[in-house]
């Protein structure tokens, strides 16, 4: 934990720093080629593919006098010219994601057994499902990183969560969802958001009658956030220590929007809304440069910080002194500036 206070003994040291340069340095020389060589075969193949689509779009124009099936076969033209298009530059991607395989192990040289992957399901996504935390039917998974730090094993995902499908589609949540192991297990089921309408409705449907309503003591919190809980006994030291602090720390540290926090035996789960890729590199026509990757670092020493105050909550002797670290008139988080 005190790692994450010193900005220095998170940054990466010559040898990584080495490792990095060399990984941007193949991306960049290998990057315009490909580039290149992406425009050309796309560019080709889509002017195929367009006079293919006239031949098609002539002879159904031909046969069907009535002209009801024109409609039908350019939709679906449309649909094979875009997927087309995806497939033509999936070099790009490739490239990309190769890149961001070399590079997270080095940059999150901190972190032991860090693991990278992209595009599979987290498997506590069922989890989040079945509390109802959000209601959705599918997800659309980005980067997932996994590891161990300082005894915290946690799993990282960037995910969008969609209810509905067709035009009855909706984004309910995009962003950074943190699952982790708590110390010891709480029993039961607590529950962090800020106050509105869709909170009271999840409430009355996970908790009903059961629900407690627990008051942190904090007056900046109590008016913003609701803590519900089936036990009222063992949530109401959390809430009143680690729960508060953390989002008091959220607060300072995250500006994209409402933060969710839920404990569920010992399973922890932040969920953090995010407008933008939270792994974003430029984008292929633009080189990479050692800048662009370090800003990463500093957004994961704020998760890393929130994660090791919660994992806690089982230990109450640890607790107060922590919260107290974390929200007390002299507590300095990592911030922006210092890394």
């Amino acid at each position: 934990m005190d790692s994450l206070s010193d900005p220095q003994k998170l940054m990466p040291d010559a040898a990584r720093q080495a490792k990095i340069a060399e990984a941007i340095d193949a991306y960049n020389g290998e990057r315009p080629g490909i580039l290149k060589s992406c425009y050309t075969t796309a560019g080709l193949a889509m002017l195929a593919y367009a006079g293919l689509s006239g031949l098609i779009i002539a002879w159904t124009y031909n046969i069907d006098e009535k002209h009801k099936l024109l409609g039908i076969v350019g939709g679906l033209l449309l649909f094979g010219g875009f997927k087309l298009w995806e497939f033509l530059w999936k070099p790009i991607r490739d490239h990309q994601l190769t890149l961001r395989y070399r590079l997270f192990p080095e940059i999150f040289g901190f972190i032991d057994g860090i693991d990278y992957s992209h595009g599979r399901e987290p498997w506590f996504l069922q989890e989040i499902n079945a509390m109802k935390m959000l209601r959705f039917s599918s997800s659309e998974n980005d980067d997932v990183l996994s590891g161990t730090h300082d005894g915290l094993s946690f799993e990282l995902a960037e995910a969008k969560l969609i209810q509905g499908s067709g035009k009855h589609k909706q984004t309910v949540f995009s962003g950074l969802i943190f699952h982790f192991r708590l110390d010891t297990p709480f029993p039961g089921l607590l529950y962090a958001a800020k106050r509105g309408n869709w909170l009271q409705q999840w409430v009355q449907e996970m908790f009903g009658s059961r629900s407690d309503l627990v008051a942190s003591g904090n007056w900046q919190i109590d008016e913003t956030h609701e803590f519900h809980t089936d036990n009222y006994s063992a949530a109401r030291p959390i809430v009143e220590g680690p729960l508060a602090s953390a989002l008091i720390y959220l607060q300072r540290e995250w500006h994209e929007g409402e933060v969710r926090i839920a404990l569920k035996g010992d399973a922890c789960f932040l969920l953090l809304p995010s407008k933008q890729d939270y792994f974003a590199l430029p984008d292929i026509h633009h080189d990479v440069s050692y800048d662009d990757v370090t800003p990463m670092i500093r957004e994961m020493a704020v998760l890393l910080a929130v994660a090791h105050l919660m994992k806690k909550v089982g230990s109450p002797p640890e607790l107060s002194a922590t919260a107290d670290q974390m929200d007390g008139p002299d507590a300095e988080p990592p911030s922006a500036a210092d890394i």
